[in-house]
């Protein structure tokens, strides 16, 4: 097959031959079905997850003719103002996998399948890297890392065992299993023993899985317990950024801005970035922007959570309402007006 023929990345790896998964890196990791991400190459559909105007995505493919290698490629794409993928971004990623790799893959084994240093691709940090081999392992069926076995021991006995001696894989890979009774009992009744790092740890990869009851409860309840603690919350909310029980996250966050933590940028800017999807209701955005709006007199804050919501699909006409509604204080209203404003000047 010649490089002129392939027109998606989704279309070049089914040439040449490979299996592959696609996860959505944006906000969280989830997996996305390859129909999805093929539709969202070709401009069909928005990115539902875009962060910085990009989608960002981890590839995970092999070819079992070959190898048993499964070979990972990180890549960020551009998107426009209206929140599609821009396609020439695509092509030209396409170009350099070609030119890189062969048209048929026929170098990947060579070169590892790595590609050379492009725009395109990016490099996960330490915990999303330990996060995406403990989920891509577990969507491809392909066991848990050497390092499960001691996590799993030391949450069952944690002031036996030092906490030190775990690796951060370990804990990962845990939590990949976090709908098993065993597991999720073990992390829920000793939570509160475990030291910082390892609740810290654990909360940040619950980020990518629909938590179980108990845990939601478990966080709920130790977030409680620490009400000023600034970190404690940043952590607890990225834990519920997954879960399918709006109402016990919608009164997390209704909690959240009327305490005096609704005044902290990281802590807005993580229900922006994490919880959007529960901001659905009216009085419940109009109240989240009333806060980051007071947050930062030079709006700067709003300006930036505002551009990143207004290109999430499934809140962006509720963020275009909120610029409309007449029950604006005078601290939104100026936000509103400064926001238009800036649009002016570059409009002219």
């Amino acid at each position: 097959m010649s490089k002129h023929e392939i027109s998606s990345i989704s279309e070049f790896l089914l040439h040449a031959g490979t299996d592959y998964r696609v996860f959505d890196m944006g906000r969280t990791i989830r997996e996305i079905p390859s129909q999805e991400f093929l539709e969202q190459e070709n401009g069909q559909i928005k990115p539902a997850f875009t962060r910085a105007q990009h989608g960002w995505f981890g590839i995970v493919f092999w070819d079992k003719t070959r190898s048993e290698q499964q070979y990972i490629w990180f890549v960020k794409l551009p998107t426009d103002e209206n929140g599609f993928i821009v396609s020439a971004c695509r092509n030209h990623f396409l170009q350099i996998i070609v030119d890189a790799l062969g048209a048929e893959l026929e170098n990947a084994d060579k070169k590892n399948g790595q590609l050379p240093e492009n725009p395109y691709s990016f490099v996960p940090n330490q915990n999303q890297i330990a996060d995406f081999n403990s989920k891509s392992k577990k969507v491809l069926s392909l066991g848990k890392s050497q390092y499960f076995d001691a996590a799993k021991a030391y949450i069952q006995s944690p002031m036996v065992i030092d906490w030190q001696s775990i690796a951060l894989q370990g804990l990962s890979d845990l939590v990949a299993e976090i709908h098993s009774v065993e597991i999720y009992n073990a992390i829920c009744r000793h939570f509160s023993q475990f030291p910082e790092q390892v609740q810290y740890q654990l909360l940040i990869s619950m980020e990518n899985y629909p938590l179980p009851d108990a845990c939601v409860q478990t966080i709920v309840t130790w977030l409680n317990q620490h009400p000023e603690d600034e970190v404690k919350w940043q952590h607890g909310l990225r834990a519920l950024s997954q879960t399918s029980d709006s109402e016990k996250v919608v009164a997390i966050l209704n909690q959240t801005l009327q305490s005096q933590l609704s005044n902290k940028h990281n802590i807005l800017v993580i229900i922006s970035g994490r919880l959007w999807h529960h901001l659905a209701t009216p009085e419940l955005l109009l109240n989240f922007f009333e806060k980051v709006a007071e947050a930062d007199a030079n709006f700067d804050l709003f300006m930036g959570i505002f551009q990143d919501l207004v290109q999430l699909p499934d809140i962006r006409e509720q963020v275009l309402s909120m610029l409309r509604t007449p029950n604006k204080s005078n601290s939104l209203s100026a936000a509103v007006g400064h926001l238009f404003s800036a649009h002016q000047r570059q409009d002219s």
